[in-house]
């Protein structure tokens, strides 16, 4: 398989990098080769219709949140994780792409490893809300360089279900209590401060409307949440992969979903290269796949 290349179209700012140590989320507007996206198309599309690799978070909030399918909408919100373990395009996108060296400008890290990818799509017409929710509380992590990226496939505006984050809440020192993404309703289990209720109107919230070859990284303590895709024919796929930088350790939090290399590892032991949690780049050799 040929991949395109790892360079970003651009490098990230000054001004970047502060927004994202202020805000806790940055935008980063074409940055990405979009040929990136044109190799992701198939097997996004691929995972979409296979539901042994995806989850229907419509059918789950009508099972956690007892909501009858009547008020669901049309279309189906649709969420899989740690595919890059299976398929080599998402393995290479992961690894190879330019979103190792952006987490690694942004954190001022020395090295990154890969934590896991996820597929995230909101159909023309998906009624389910995400719920507000910190990523750090389902990470087995500990540390300030935690980032998720977040790649869309299409343009995405508030209509069609764009994130919004709280800026700043990354500076709060709290892990949250995840949630099952659909409901407020935490996992049960699993320990934390309580989710804190925002309303939409709050002013520290952001949103961005973004674009094919666009990247949006927050820091895996920014509380944030998305809405529904109200559209009647725009859908909202994106592709979100989550890394790790140097003076990260795990943190193994109960209830948490866990992956199957944790089951070496304990509380206080440093993230180093594994095949579960590899290292993708360092600052010495750039991708280190």
């Amino acid at each position: 398989m040929s991949v395109p290349t790892s360079d970003p179209l651009r490098p990230v700012t000054d001004d970047e990098v502060d927004a994202f140590a202020r805000d806790g989320v940055v935008h980063l507007p074409a940055i990405l080769p979009t040929d990136w996206l044109d190799l992701l198309v198939d097997p996004v599309e691929a995972t979409i219709a296979d539901p042994a690799v995806t989850t229907d978070m419509t059918a789950l909030r009508t099972a956690v949140a007892g909501v009858s399918p009547d008020s669901a909408g049309t279309g189906r919100f649709l969420s899989g994780v740690d595919h890059w373990l299976h398929d080599p395009v998402f393995a290479a996108f992961a690894t190879a792409s330019p979103l190792p060296a952006i987490a690694a400008a942004l954190m001022d890290a020395d090295r990154i490893h890969l934590y896991e990818d996820s597929v995230l799509v909101k159909e023309p017409g998906t009624a389910e809300v995400t719920a507000l929710h910190q990523d750090l509380g389902y990470f087995h992590l500990d540390g300030d360089r935690i980032c998720t990226t977040w790649v869309p496939l299409d343009p995405v505006t508030v209509e069609t279900g764009a994130v919004a984050y709280l800026r700043g809440s990354h500076r709060s020192g709290l892990v949250h209590r995840p949630n099952w993404f659909v409901s407020d309703e935490p996992l049960p289990g699993t320990a934390g401060t309580p989710v804190p209720a925002i309303a939409d109107d709050d002013p520290r919230l952001v949103r961005f409307a973004v674009q094919p070859g666009d990247v949006v990284v927050h820091h895996a303590a920014t509380l944030h949440g998305a809405g529904p895709n109200r559209s009647d024919t725009a859908r909202r796929r994106a592709v979100s992969v989550r890394y790790c930088g140097d003076g990260v350790r795990y943190e193994l939090r109960p209830g948490a979903p866990t992956k199957a290399h944790h089951h070496e590892v304990r509380s206080g032991d440093p993230v180093v290269d594994h095949p579960g949690c590899p290292l993708v780049w360092s600052r010495t050799l750039g991708s280190a796949r």
